[in-house]
């Protein structure tokens, strides 16, 4: 799975990720070399899997993060990939 079509660009680590359309849901699954990140992908996909197009879209990030705890405690470059990931998956979404 780890392939260069499913690499999500802008992350500092690798990361890749699939998506699938169940009906009116979207579902992930997402992976990184490093572990860091694969703990920061799998809290953002328990806030995006399974989720419809609108609820994803309206989905805030930061304001989700802040939430959590977590503003302030991650670097600006993992901070950026993780903007990446979640713009990739509100792109597949919207498609």
């Amino acid at each position: 799975y780890r392939v260069e079509t499913a690499q999500v660009k802008g992350c500092e680590s690798q990361a890749w990720l699939y998506h699938q359309r169940i009906e009116s849901s979207h579902f992930f699954c997402a992976d990184s070399d490093s572990r860091i990140v694969k703990g920061l992908i799998a809290i953002l996909l328990s806030a995006t899997h399974g989720k419809t197009t609108t609820e994803i879209a309206e989905f805030d990030l930061e304001q989700y993060f802040q939430r959590l705890g977590l503003s302030g405690q991650l670097s600006p470059s993992r901070t950026n990939g993780l903007t990446a990931l979640a713009n990739a998956i509100k792109q597949f979404a919207a498609a």
